[in-house]
């Protein structure tokens, strides 16, 4: 049994009953990064539900890595997200996970991301394409229609099956807003209220069932393994006792990793890019010399170094997947403090990634960091874009190759002129997704 002695400090500012769900609404980024000050290991209240924060880069490797066993997918705010994205990869518990991951992982081999390197190609060429000289865009925009094509195309190889996914990957954005009030407004009332958010919600993932159903329907009638992700997910879960819902759950999965996340990474790449002439005049310089005006497909982007260490850095500074969740499985008694069984516990990569004693500097977007001989083991242990472990991000080499691709492609090519460049502020939902982001495109 458990004593009070090593309990960790709890966090400032708690109300009675509502915890710190108030500070957390206000400015939940600010919140999480707050929360070093007083500790590594720190209490919060989550209305009247305590939850615990880790803010230490070795802490939040034990719960990837070391200690794994201790710590699952659980708690009350994943079991939420369950009720819409499943029990895919993201989401479901350790037993699943090391069921599901291998049978997934042949959608993710080197000759597979090969061939998604000219589906990156052609997405690049066609939304790009469209940029006449002088035209103002909004970059957000349009780097969501490029992940959009992007991912329907490496999840729907046949042609009858694109409309499909493209109407699933439309309405992720209200999905995901949608998601993330769930999670943090407690109890199961608010589902049900009349909010505007609440009924797009609700619309647009009756609307996903229906078109992910109708896709799965197409595959099922000529079974022929096309080379895409659908094609492995249904091989994944034929033996699943509810293939349905399984293939489902897996769909939602690649969907909101691969259109959400991308564009948001893309996004923010090419504005902290722009408001970085020297980083920007390196990636162009490399890029026009590998390139030479072309798009770039796989066998390139081993030779775009810039491009790739400023991906990476931008991921530090706004990674998309800014909040991650566990549950711990048993009693965890640390030096840094003691976590109960069954307690959800919380990290923010946000607040990991600007942890001076890691990164110095934190707040300057500095893609040097990265280069080989100055990058630190303490860096690479202490950057979490794509999660660490058994449960490091499946696609994290296609999705790198993608967002490099893209950066490299745009801005040898164009001139961005921004209206504001540089990373701007953000609000931070499920996932830390940029503002719009004005450009008056200008070609080389």
């Amino acid at each position: 049994m458990m004593t009070t002695a090593l309990l960790p400090p709890s966090a400032p500012g708690g109300l009675p009953l509502l915890g710190h769900l108030p500070a957390l609404a206000r400015d939940p980024l600010g919140f999480f990064l707050g929360l070093r000050a007083h500790g590594p290991v720190v209490r919060i209240g989550l209305g009247t539900r305590v939850a615990y924060v880790l803010t230490e880069p070795e802490l939040v490797r034990r719960v990837y890595v070391s200690e794994q066993h201790r710590f699952d997918k659980g708690g009350a705010l994943i079991e939420k997200v369950r009720d819409y994205a499943g029990n895919g990869l993201a989401t479901c518990p350790a037993a699943d996970h090391a069921v599901q991951r291998p049978l997934m992982q042949p959608a993710f081999q080197r000759d597979r991301l090969v061939g998604y390197g000219s589906v990156v190609r052609d997405a690049i060429e066609e939304v790009t394409g469209e940029w006449t000289h002088g035209r103002v865009v909004d970059l957000s925009v349009e780097m969501h229609r490029l992940t959009t094509l992007v991912t329907s195309r490496t999840l729907v190889a046949a042609d009858r099956g694109l409309p499909a996914a493209g109407r699933i990957a439309e309405g992720l954005p209200d999905i995901t807003r949608g998601m993330y009030w769930r999670m943090v407004v407690p109890g199961k009332v608010f589902p049900r209220v009349p909010l505007q958010v609440n009924r797009r919600f609700d619309e647009q993932t009756a609307r996903t069932r229906a078109a992910v159903d109708a896709v799965v329907e197409q595959y099922r009638a000529d079974p022929t393994d096309r080379g895409d992700l659908l094609s492995a997910v249904l091989a994944a879960c034929e033996e699943d006792p509810d293939p349905r819902r399984a293939v489902y759950d897996q769909v939602i999965t690649l969907l909101t990793a691969g259109v959400e996340t991308a564009a948001s990474a893309m996004t923010w790449t090419l504005r902290a890019v722009d408001g970085d002439p020297e980083a920007r005049d390196r990636i162009v310089e490399e890029a026009v010399g590998v390139l030479g005006g072309r798009v770039p497909v796989h066998a390139d982007l081993a030779s775009l170094g810039h491009a790739q260490r400023a991906v990476t850095e931008a991921l530090r500074l706004r990674p998309p997947v800014w909040l991650v969740s566990r549950c711990a499985t048993e009693d965890v008694d640390w030096p840094e403090g003691r976590i109960p069984a069954g307690a959800d516990v919380f990290f923010s990569p946000y607040a990991l990634h600007r942890d001076e004693a890691v990164f110095p500097e934190p707040e300057v977007f500095d893609p040097g960091r990265w280069a080989a001989g100055r990058v630190t083991a303490a860096q690479r242990g202490g950057f979490f874009g794509f999660g660490a472990g058994r449960r490091k991000c499946i696609g994290d080499a296609l999705a790198v190759n993608e967002v490099t691709a893209v950066v490299a492609a745009v801005l040898s090519r164009f001139r961005l002129v921004h209206r504001e460049p540089g990373l701007a502020t953000t609000t931070a939902r499920m996932l830390l997704m940029p503002p719009a982001t004005w450009v008056r495109v200008e070609r080389r």
